[in-house]
């Protein structure tokens, strides 16, 4: 599992694989599993295993998720060379996250949980729809992932970040984008910089019923998000309900906070 190993494997840009080749960000991974007292974690595509390491050490059951047949074969060599106690923290699954169940992990013990990774650029989207809706049953998520996207996940209304995903993911979390990677830091050099966001559970949660419904109004808007919101919304309406709504149509979509388009779901969706 050392450097020279790593160098022997040349990553595929169909996967999206970029590596870090410093360990301060791995560090902070592991200093925030700690202060939230996790237990067992997956790892999401660990590749070279610097994280996948830095968790063993500190004593966490890391179930590690790679979809490369060459590096899950890898990462079992190397549980092999561990002693017995920390070899039976690693458990190797070789295949495609999107194809893991989450819910059936969660499931086989009551220890607190965590989901961590260097997600791949091309489907980190997937990756959050995948993890989000059973975060109510996890301490959390870290994602190392592309700024852009980081920045989209915690985006404020009225920031050029700001689009549906920023309302899609504070509705089901509290988001904190906690530090800029620079694109330095991996193996191969990507061509945009990177971050370290943290997703934690809210502690009141909406219906998924109504998520879904914001979800769909907050969808329609950012599709026109330099119109007003009237013309967003008239496919949800057949009538002009004038003064009614409970936010004003005139604005953006982008002005519009989390919480106001709950409130326009609620009042677009109050009959169905």
């Amino acid at each position: 599992m050392g450097r020279r190993n790593h160098d022997r494997i040349r990553q595929k840009k169909s996967l999206g694989q970029v590596f870090l080749n410093t360990d301060w960000p791995v560090r902070r991974v592991v200093d925030s599993l700690s202060e939230w007292k996790v237990k067992r974690t997956i790892e999401i595509g660990p590749g070279d295993g610097i994280l996948t390491r830095a968790l063993l050490s500190a004593g966490f059951h890391v179930t590690a998720i790679e979809k490369d047949d060459r590096f899950a074969e890898r990462l079992n060599h190397y549980k092999q060379t561990l002693p017995e106690n920390q070899a039976a923290l690693l458990t190797v699954v070789n295949q495609d996250v999107l194809k893991f169940s989450l819910e059936d992990w969660i499931d086989e013990s009551h220890e607190s949980s965590a989901v961590v990774g260097n997600i791949p650029y091309n489907i980190s989207s997937p990756i959050l729809m995948w993890s989000l809706p059973l975060l109510n049953r996890l301490q959390g998520v870290k994602f190392l992932t592309q700024l852009e996207f980081a920045s989209r996940l915690a985006g404020k209304a009225g920031t050029k970040s700001y689009g549906s995903l920023s309302v899609f993911a504070q509705l089901r979390a509290n988001v904190e984008l906690d530090c800029k990677v620079d694109r330095s830091c991996f193996t191969p050099v990507p061509k945009v910089d990177s971050a370290l966001v943290s997703l934690r559970p809210k502690r009141l949660m909406l219906e998924e019923k109504l998520l879904k419904q914001v979800e769909t109004v907050t969808r329609a808007a950012f599709t026109q998000r330099r119109k007003i919101l009237k013309n967003a919304i008239s496919q949800f309406t057949s009538e002009d309900l004038g003064d009614n709504y409970p936010v004003d149509l005139n604005r953006r979509p982008d002005s519009l906070r989390p919480d106001e388009f709950v409130e326009l779901a609620k009042f677009l969706f109050a009959d169905r």
